[in-house]
């Protein structure tokens, strides 16, 4: 059988099944022969075997089976380049959908499904944490209406202290318990191990209110939900997503993992805010949510960017138009903690969710009676539609998730999505924007091609962003990273 970290490789490469070997093929093609075999065995030699034999050997037969046809060699693989590639070539080796060959149950979609939604945002750290600052601490508060829902000030009322004083406290915190690993604290103790000015005890308290919870309260927790599933109990919802924190039976507090504080603080931030009100927030949230992927194409320089009069984006070059829907929640927490098709048609399907948004982008790339001036701009060019999610939308792209999207659009009388609609999580769009900016091309094309060829159709955006950088060589987007978070983690980090 596959070992573990075999599927935590698949897992983590967010490329949903789709069969990758034309475009490993292609990402060898090129490479020196001899000098990549050698990157192959100092990585097999290395004491922390991260990277799988099996991988290993595959990335050597393709590289052998691509010798004879190839003229020009100019470079090896890096030892970074080699577990790029491997990545690719887990999910040769295991697919939800088959094992070694064999067609499975359509269950281990849900198994990866539920995989996904428990580690993949543990693994975006350096994402997460400056796009959930931008969202809340920059965008967030400009946007708050008259007589609307003013997150600052109903945190402030509700909890007792500000969100910048639970940040301020969060991260010192968060450095503190890295310096002082299960060393235990109380609001107490913390007003000199952090040492920040203008924060006393009682703020302390207030703050670990919000972020801690006793062992009986997490064992609680556990048990949401199993639905009789027992072998997928190590999958439901981790309570330190919302209690990071917890309260000793001595009454002092420990901070396990720190890294849960951090999500907790930023992105977490959702626990607190919805809770005061439900609807104030969410109308808020939506309007960032745009507001924020604006900012985002705003850093494209070869692409045209407006906004339609009902908040479509739309990105366009001289033949081409990309049509982006903007989501914030496409999923509940039954169906992220289970995988359930019942709990992922019901969400899929409810009320301004993704089912609604591809049918939306359906409409206008197919207008019907529509002569509206959007529609009028795009007369000739060739249309993409993107689905894109704030909150975690793993797999989006993939069979799994699309099929069910399908099934929903045929029950309501419509076609399928094809591939000319593309669903992707936020940190999709943000690679993508990043290659564009970084490599001079246009995002328009690059998003036409990944919906025209393929190889490419059911590849989640991160992942086609990434495999472009190394199969075009594009060395200046390693890092994928847009400006917008760079200068929220600069500001804040």
């Amino acid at each position: 059988m596959p070992n573990q970290k075999t599927v935590s490789a698949y897992l983590s490469s967010h490329l949903s099944g789709v069969d990758l070997a034309p475009a490993l093929r292609a990402s060898l093609r090129g490479r020196d022969v001899e000098e990549s075999i050698n990157t192959v065995a100092m990585a097999a030699s290395a004491s922390d075997n991260s990277l799988p034999p099996s991988q290993l050997a595959l990335i050597v037969r393709y590289l052998l089976e691509n010798e004879s046809g190839t003229r020009v060699r100019d470079r090896g693989l890096t030892i970074d380049e080699l577990a790029a590639v491997c990545e690719m070539a887990a999910s040769i080796i295991t697919s939800p959908d088959s094992a070694f060959g064999v067609k499975v149950s359509d269950s281990s979609w849900s198994m990866a499904h539920r995989i996904a939604y428990q580690q993949f945002p543990d693994e975006e750290e350096s994402s997460y944490v400056p796009r959930s600052l931008a969202v809340y601490r920059q965008i967030a508060p400009s946007l708050v209406e008259e007589g609307g829902f003013d997150l600052e000030r109903r945190y402030r009322d509700a909890y007792g202290l500000t969100i910048n004083d639970t940040w301020n406290i969060g991260y010192a915190l968060t450095q503190w318990c890295l310096a002082n690993p299960g060393t235990s604290f109380s609001s107490a103790s913390l007003e000199q191990q952090l040492g920040l000015a203008d924060i006393d005890q009682d703020r302390y308290g207030k703050f670990l209110a919000t972020q801690a919870c006793a062992y009986d309260v997490y064992r609680s927790m556990l048990s949401t939900p199993t639905e009789g599933q027992s072998h997928f109990e190590p999958y439901n919802l981790n309570p330190f997503r919302k209690f990071p924190i917890l309260i000793l039976p001595d009454g002092n507090h420990m901070l396990p993992i720190p890294a849960y504080l951090l999500r907790r603080i930023t992105h977490g931030l959702y626990y607190d805010l919805i809770e005061l009100d439900r609807s104030g927030y969410i109308g808020l949230i939506g309007r960032t949510f745009k507001e924020y992927i604006g900012r985002l194409l705003s850093e494209l320089a070869l692409d045209s960017v407006s906004q339609s009069d009902d908040g479509v984006w739309v990105v366009s070059n001289d033949n081409t138009a990309v049509l982006i829907e903007c989501i914030t929640r496409p999923f509940g927490a039954m169906s992220r903690s289970t995988g359930n098709r019942a709990h992922l048609h019901a969400d899929l399907a409810r009320r301004a969710g993704v089912v609604d948004s591809v049918k939306r982008l359906q409409d206008i790339r197919h207008p019907t009676g529509n002569n509206s001036r959007l529609v009028e701009a795009l007369q000739g060019k060739r249309t993409v539609g993107v689905v894109v999610a704030l909150e975690d939308f793993y797999l989006a792209n993939g069979p799994f998730i699309r099929g069910i999207v399908d099934e929903e659009l045929s029950n309501q009388g419509r076609t399928a999505m094809g591939a000319e609609i593309q669903m992707t999580h936020v940190g999709g769009l943000e690679a993508a924007c990043a290659l564009a900016v970084t490599s001079g091309e246009s995002l328009a094309g690059l998003i036409y091609r990944k919906s025209n060829q393929h190889e490419y159709d059911c590849l989640e955006m991160d992942a086609y962003a990434r495999h472009l950088t190394l199969l075009e060589d594009h060395s200046e987007a390693n890092n994928l990273t847009p400006t917008i978070l760079t200068n929220a983690a600069s500001k804040f980090l």
